[in-house]
């Protein structure tokens, strides 16, 4: 057997085996030549246009061999099996180079020796290769290439924390791992993009880089699958589940009707009359957080509420909220959101303020308007002139709009995200 060289692209070096078919060897190659660098430019994309560790053209050999396998060392070693369509092939493909990029991250979606992507980067693997043939139209997964049911009909070990660095095989390490990046995508909404972006040692890791360093993510996702697809039926015998529809390693999403998303904290302050500036900290929002402020006057020593707050009521006084900006990482290293509170009165009063995670991130973004480009600006951008509102690090009182008071708060970090106990919230106040 010998190799024979079918053409080259930008990144790839396509070859075949001389003992395959016509149709399984030279068509195959040049057919993949044909769509490997448009496939090449959305994994590239998924993870930020970053490049590959290794000199271009990468070798990729397309061998003999029963349905369907692939290993990367480099060269590339895609087995799709005698005849196998081109989209098992391009499958193959996607799901060992998404591998190389994850070395290239050097993250943590990849063992910290570099010697393999352990169960975690074996998982992402799987996810990413599932969501290439849906965006390109091949289908929602591969025939064969499931894992989730691997884990679904086990013990349920947590392989969310507990990763295992050096285990890439299909089991149930890899399946708990297809099932939670899942999980991140599908039922909590982070774009794939972002879960790359938030690589971590752990899945776990993973889950708290996007949530903002908060909580242990693996109860509520085994509960929910729990509940779902329950381990063993009413006379202890085991459940075998398999996940219906299309995608076998993706039952998501689950109870959306009654799952809450939303976390709200409450925070009492006396605030002087005018322009209140307000500053939260709070590990669970983020720079692309939506979050929902209300404010109102409250009683104060009076007509507590029966969980412990105290009573809103409408004054004479006009309260409004404004200029709402959640801010985080990677322009600011503080998490958080900061708002204005207008106080029309003379005097200091007693507020109340609501503040409302609605989403990690909005399910869409639509440009109506212009917008910044890699750090300059777009076409018909104005830069801000010397009247312009100021920068975070700018803030300043003009003197027709009255007395600025700067108020923070900061919630601790280390509480869980459902939030079942009172929050601890340190504030402190300076006027200007």
């Amino acid at each position: 057997m010998a190799l024979n060289l079918a053409g080259s692209t930008t990144h790839y070096r396509i070859s075949y085996d001389d003992s395959l078919s016509s149709a399984d060897g030279l068509q195959r190659a040049n057919a993949l030549l044909g769509v490997c660098e448009q496939d090449y430019t959305i994994m590239s994309d998924w993870f930020g246009g970053i490049s590959l560790p290794y000199a271009l053209p990468i070798e990729v050999h397309i061998d003999p061999g029963g349905y369907a396998s692939a290993g990367w060392g480099p060269p590339i070693s895609l087995k799709p099996g005698n005849g196998s369509g081109l989209d098992v092939v391009r499958y193959l493909l996607v799901a060992e180079v998404v591998e190389m990029f994850m070395l290239a991250q050097n993250k943590g979606w990849f063992a910290s020796d570099g010697s393999n992507e352990g169960s975690a980067g074996e998982g992402l693997s799987r996810v990413l290769s599932a969501e290439f043939l849906h965006q390109v139209g091949l289908g929602a997964n591969m025939a064969g290439f499931d894992t989730a049911r691997l884990w679904l009909n086990s013990d349920r070990t947590d392989y969310v924390n507990g990763v295992d660095e050096h285990d890439h095989t299909p089991n149930a390490k890899s399946g708990c791992a297809t099932l939670f990046i899942n999980y991140l995508s599908y039922q909590l909404g982070y774009s794939i993009k972002r879960i790359i972006s938030a690589a971590a040692p752990t899945l776990g890791g993973v889950y708290r880089n996007l949530a903002g360093g908060l909580g242990n993510p693996f109860p509520a996702f085994k509960t929910q699958l729990d509940s779902a697809f329950p381990r063993f039926d009413s006379a202890g015998h085991p459940i075998v589940s398999t996940i219906p529809g299309p995608n076998p390693d993706n039952p998501y999403p689950l109870n959306l009707l009654t799952e809450n998303p939303f976390m709200t904290i409450r925070i009492f302050w006396r605030m002087n009359p005018g322009r209140n500036v307000v500053n939260l900290n709070w590990a669970a929002l983020s720079a692309d957080s939506a979050v929902a402020i209300q404010a109102s006057e409250y009683v104060a020593g009076s007509q507590q509420l029966p969980d412990g707050t105290e009573q809103r009521f409408i004054g004479a006084a006009s309260i409004t909220v404004d200029n709402i900006t959640p801010h985080g990482p990677p322009y600011d290293t503080n998490r958080g959101v900061t708002f204005v509170v207008n106080v029309a009165w003379s005097s200091q009063l007693n507020i109340c303020t609501d503040i409302t995670l609605l989403s990690s991130a909005p399910q869409q973004v639509i440009w109506i308007g212009p917008r910044t480009v890699n750090g300059g600006t777009a076409s018909g951008v104005n830069t801000p002139s010397s009247g312009a509102s100021a920068g975070p690090d700018q803030i300043s009182s003009q003197s027709d709009a009255g007395p600025v008071t700067y108020h923070t708060a900061t919630v601790d970090s280390s509480q869980n995200m459902d939030m079942s106990s009172p929050p601890t919230v340190s504030t402190s106040l300076e006027t200007a």
